[in-house]
């Protein structure tokens, strides 16, 4: 039997260091089979395939953003998709622009999306 994943991610893949967290800890959990990466991109210009397979899924759904700004959670919700789980990493004291990148860091995002998803 495949293993499923136990919750949907999208994430915010700006350019700042914010980003790269998300961007990071969305992937690994993909790559952990924790979570099924959803293409933010995709839902940005309109994929109408894409976003109806989304909002189909019964699976949770986290947005992960990097900043302020939430850009990932305002893309979802222009598409109607607002049942979500919403995480920013500056809520780990990771500051914009400041902060350099590190796999312990990610890591504890990672942990504390799993947890929350639980």
């Amino acid at each position: 039997m495949e293993n499923q994943a136990k919750f949907q991610i999208v994430s915010c893949s700006g350019a700042s260091n914010t980003g790269l967290f998300a961007d990071a800890v969305a992937r690994q959990l993909n790559n952990d089979n924790e979570a099924s990466m959803i293409c933010l991109a995709k839902v940005a210009i309109g994929d109408q395939g894409l976003i109806n397979k989304v909002k189909a899924q019964e699976n949770k759904i986290v947005v992960l953003d990097g900043c302020a700004l939430n850009c990932a959670e305002k893309i979802l919700a222009r598409e109607g998709i607002t049942e979500i789980i919403h995480v920013n990493t500056t809520d780990f004291d990771i500051v914009k622009g400041k902060t350099p990148f590190s796999e312990e860091k990610a890591k504890e995002i990672a942990n504390h999306i799993i947890e929350i998803t639980k």
